[in-house]
Parts: C-alpha cells; sequence; structure tokens
C-alpha cells in the first residue's frame, strides 16, 4: 500500500509548505494610506432582487463619503420581479442612484459581466466599485476601501463574510469562504494574487479599460472578479491590494440550503480550468491531496493496518490548516468556533473532490437559469 501512502505523504507536506508561506503573506498585508477622496462609481448588477435591493442601496446611499463623489449604478439584468420598480422610486428621491436596464441576453458576454461592463460604460467615477444585490456595507465602507488606492496600486480586493444564522451548516459555510478569503489576501501579501470577490472589489476605471474589460474571458459565466484580477496581474504593472481593515467588510448571505450551496461552488469551480498555469497546478495538487485523503480512508475501512497513517497524514494537514486560518483570524479581527473547524476538517475532503469534479463536467443553477462553464455565442435572433 506504499504506492497511495508515500503520494499522500509528499502532497501533504507540500500543501503545508504552501501554506506556512501563505502565513507569511497574511503578515505582509499593511494598512491603506492614501487620503485622497476619488469620485466612486457603485456598480451593482441584479437580477430579480427585489428582496434585497433595497437594503443594499440604503447601504450605499449612507456612506460617510462626499455625496458629489459618489454615484450608484444599478444594471437591472432582465429581471422578472419588482427590482427595477424599487430602484426607480429610490432613484426618483435619490439622484446619485441611477438604473440601467437590460431586456436581452448578449451573445458574446455572459449575464453578469454584460451588466457590469455597461454600469463601467456609463460610469463617471474614477474609482469603480462593485458589489451584490445582497451586500449590505457597513457606513465606512468607501471612506476605508480607498484609503488602499495608493498611486501604484490599481486593483483593491475585499472582504465579504457571510451573515449566517447561526446554524452549523452556515457556520461552516462561513469558515470555508473565510478559507479562501484568507487565501487570497494571503497570495497578495506575497505579490501574486489568486482571487478575489466581485461582492467587495475596486478597481480604477483607467485599469478597466486599458485591459479592455471583460473581452477576454466574456464568454465564461463566471469570473468577473478573479479572471479580471489575473488579467491585471498578468498584463499590467498595477498593483494589487488586499484591503483587510473591518470596515471595509461587506456582509453578504450565504446559500441558503445543500442545494444552493453545491450550485455556488459548482460555478465557483467551473471556472478553474482557464485559470494560468501556476495557479492550476497548485488547484490539481490540492485536489489530489484531498482524493488521496478520500480514496485512503475508504481503503484504510479494509486494511486497518493503513488507518495509523491515514490519521497522521490528516493531523498534518489539518494542523497546517488550522495555523494558517489562525493567523488569519488575528488579521481580519475575526473568530470562528474551533469545534466547527473540526466539523468542517472532516466533510471538507470530500467535498472538494465532489465539487471538483462536477464543476468540470456538470451544469449549475444560478439567478433563475441553468448555465455551462462559458456561455455558447448564439445569433442575434436566439439572444432574446
Amino acid at each position: 500500500m506504499l504506492y497511495l501512502v508515500i503520494p499522500l505523504f509528499a502532497l501533504t507536506f507540500l500543501y503545508a509548505a504552501a501554506l506556512f508561506k501563505l502565513r507569511k503573506g497574511l503578515s505582509n498585508l499593511k494598512a491603506g494610506t492614501n487620503k485622497n477622496q476619488p469620485s466612486i462609481s457603485v456598480v451593482i448588477a441584479a437580477r430579480n432582487e427585489e428582496q434585497t435591493i433595497h437594503a443594499c442601496l440604503t447601504a450605499v446611499l449612507n456612506q460617510y463619503y462626499p455625496s458629489e463623489k459618489l454615484e450608484i449604478i444599478v444594471v437591472d439584468d432582465r429581471s422578472e420581479d419588482r427590482t427595477s420598480d424599487i430602484v426607480k422610486s429610490i432613484s426618483a428621491a435619490h439622484r446619485r442612484v441611477k438604473l440601467l436596464q437590460i431586456k436581452d441576453r448578449s451573445p458574446h458576454l455572459a449575464p453578469k459581466k454584460r451588466a457590469i461592463d455597461l454600469g463601467i460604460q456609463n460610469a463617471t467615477g474614477e474609482i469603480i466599485v462593485t458589489t451584490d444585490a445582497d451586500c449590505q456595507p457597513g457606513p465606512k465602507w468607501l471612506s476605508e476601501l480607498v484609503n488602499y488606492f495608493e498611486p501604484e496600486v490599481g486593483l483593491v480586493a475585499g472582504y465579504n463574510p457571510y451573515k449566517t444564522n447561526g446554524s452549523i451548516f452556515q457556520e461552516m459555510l462561513a469558515l470555508d469562504y473565510f478559507a479562501m478569503a484568507c487565501v487570497a489576501a494571503a497570495s497578495a501579501g506575497l505579490n501574486y494574487p489568486l482571487s478575489c470577490s466581485g461582492g467587495n472589489l475596486a478597481y480604477r476605471k483607467e485599469l478597466y479599460l486599458q485591459i479592455g474589460g471583460f473581452k477576454n474571458f466574456g464568454n465564461w459565466v463566471s469570473g468577473d472578479d478573479d479572471f479580471f484580477l489575473q488579467q491585471v496581474r498578468e498584463k499590467t504593472n498595477w498593483r494589487i491590494r488586499y484591503a483587510t481593515h473591518p470596515n471595509t467588510f461587506v456582509a453578504t448571505t450565504p446559500p441558503m440550503n445543500l442545494k444552493e450551496f453545491v450550485n455556488q461552488r459548482i460555478r465557483y469551480a467551473s471556472k478553474c480550468a482557464h485559470y494560468s498555469w501556476p495557479v492550476t497546478q497548485g488547484l490539481i495538487g490540492v485536489y489530489l491531496l484531498n482524493l488521496l485523503l478520500v480514496v485512503g480512508f475508504g481503503v484504510s475501512v479494509f486494511a486497518h493496518k493503513l488507518l495509523a497513517y491515514w490519521a497522521a497524514i490528516f493531523i498534518l494537514k489539518s494542523c497546517a490548516e488550522f495555523l494558517f486560518l489562525n493567523r488569519g483570524h488575528k488579521i481580519f479581527a475575526v473568530r470562528h468556533p474551533h469545534w466547527i473547524f473540526l466539523i468542517t476538517a472532516l466533510v471538507h475532503p470530500l467535498y472538494l473532490v465532489l465539487v471538483g469534479l462536477l464543476g468540470q463536467l456538470s451544469r449549475f443553477q444560478w439567478k433563475g437559469a441553468t448555465f455551462t462553464a462559458q456561455i455558447k455565442h448564439r445569433s442575434a435572433a436566439q439572444s432574446t
């Protein structure tokens, strides 16, 4: 059985070493020092968001930021509910709120990318900030976020913590989401940022136009955040920062049930094949590690002498993850219960293996529609 144990030990040590390196990246993160107040355009892509858009816009309107330097653009992407009516009523009372509407599908740009692009093309702000309709930022969100825009910085990523209801399921989701944010922040601290969240993302409009917006990956349904960051990292000299001040956090709604969660994570995983090769290599390594852990556990159930090896590997992996997340908790000044970590660590390998596989093979549901990873180019007659 050494053919299974030796590769598993090797991958686990590499994984632990990578997390140790990422811990250093978390320590490299610094506060923003820019005190200028550039003009800002907040762009919100919304589809069937009548339950959340009012609270979102209220939160953005209540920012401690000069009103003459802030505009809010909501792009209603073919909503079938009262989303546009709610935005119109708010816009009538607040001239800073603008509504743009999309009535059809594009054969070239995936729906959310098209909505964001339309918003940016009509934006007047120097800084574009994107968030989602189910997000509710605090009042100092923008004023703190722009502090990270030193002259050489082109993009600032922020944290999107889950607003949980206290259930074990949502607490596990919150920890998993926090772990992804820690990796994103740590990689930025190492000057090779890997990911970000479109629910809390800011970049210069100049930068967006410089790289041609989403044109190089417009047919991918997901990736208006990660793929855009990848373009900035690989094709420009702009620096990328990660904001860790609590005032920059933007709370978002987690998946309400297992079906929503699985669809969300399949959507995330569906874009993995389009990352840069170094990132893809790392993801393959992590996937193989978890796959071997799952297989190894199954084998050890029947070959009991392997159980001790499997347990040692699992403990090593979990300790490396715990130490990494503990550093993240200190940097972000947040906490998750230790017992949630133990439960999540036990189920995480199986979840990652299944979702990673489904992300490459399966369709997913999002905003009331079913998608594959990439939209298919269609004729104009088919695009409605």
